[in-house]
């Protein structure tokens, strides 16, 4: 997998690395806080590094189309490369899903499957639809992994010697991802995660040092996290073990009031997930404000629409 080369592109990666003076002054920091803002990739968030992956890889096999289940961001940015390469573009949506993040996969040609259920259902439909239509089934698996990866190079390579990052966790192939990608440049910052509370099944095994067990009903206003059975769980755990980070769970309280002190301090609106970082960076900065900290705030507020 590794050895696929990228034939297209949309002007993914190399996102801009801001530092957040106005909430350090704010926080009392005595270290430094800065922001990945995967928001300005060409959809809107982190989902394109994996995206332009999975879409060369579907060229490659000369695939007629590809399917994924999403939340919202995934759908918009898969149906963009498909739509660059005249790929069909099947995405699987829980029926709730705010309509903001959809209107970027509809003009884009994408088919949308609305379904009762959550994301986990979500997934279970996709593979059924891969396997019927012979579609490349795209999703957080080890292809998109790698294209992620990408964020820990950029992060290593940025001059700053970062003690920790924290990023919002759903599946955690993000956070895995990023991870992998600073090892790569012998880099080990520690590994935060943050979870909405009420879908987050990893942040429970983690504090009570047992197996993830499954969410059936994961409820979070934070949607692009809002997952019952982690994918990527367990490799969550044992990374955050290797770097001596930790994860927890934030309410939506405390979502809603990160998302404002980050508009009104920064000038950065970003969707709820994304804005979860900061909550949980809030809520533990007494244990780590002399560390330099960056935040992954990984997709615009402009996709939500404030419907959530």
């Amino acid at each position: 997998m590794k050895s696929i080369i990228k034939t297209i592109s949309l002007g993914e990666e190399n996102t801009p690395l801001i530092r957040l003076t106005n909430i350090e002054r704010r926080l009392n920091w005595q270290g430094q806080i800065w922001a990945k803002a995967e928001y300005q990739n060409p959809t809107g968030s982190f989902k394109d590094r994996g995206s332009v992956l999975e879409i060369n890889s579907a060229l490659k096999q000369k695939k007629k189309g590809i399917v994924c289940a999403s939340t919202g961001n995934m759908a918009a940015s898969l149906s963009a490369y498909a739509a660059k390469t005249n790929l069909k573009c099947f995405v699987v949506i829980p029926k709730n899903t705010p309509s903001g993040k959809l209107r970027q996969a509809i003009i884009c040609g994408a088919k949308l499957i609305k379904i009762t259920g959550d994301y986990d259902d979500c997934v279970y439909e996709a593979k059924k639809i891969a396997k019927m239509e012979k579609f490349l089934l795209c999703g957080d698996y080890e292809l998109r992994r790698i294209g992620q990866q990408s964020v820990g190079h950029e992060l290593a390579n940025s001059g700053i010697l970062f003690d920790a990052f924290i990023v919002p966790v759903g599946n955690g192939t993000l956070g895995c991802a990023i991870t992998k990608g600073f090892a790569e440049k012998n880099q080990y910052p520690k590994f935060i995660g943050i979870q909405g509370k009420g879908a987050d099944p990893i942040s429970i095994a983690w504090k009570n040092n047992k197996l993830i067990v499954t969410i059936d009903k994961p409820q979070t206003i934070a949607s692009a996290i809002k997952v019952g059975n982690p994918l990527d769980g367990n490799l969550t755990l044992s990374l955050i073990s290797k770097t001596d980070g930790m994860i927890f769970s934030v309410f939506d309280k405390e979502i809603l009031k990160a998302q404002k002190i980050l508009t009104r301090s920064e000038g950065v609106y970003v969707e709820t997930s994304a804005a979860s970082t900061l909550a949980g960076l809030i809520r533990i900065k007494n244990k780590i404000s002399k560390l330099k900290i960056v935040l992954i705030l990984t997709g615009s507020g402009l996709k939500e629409g404030g419907e959530n």
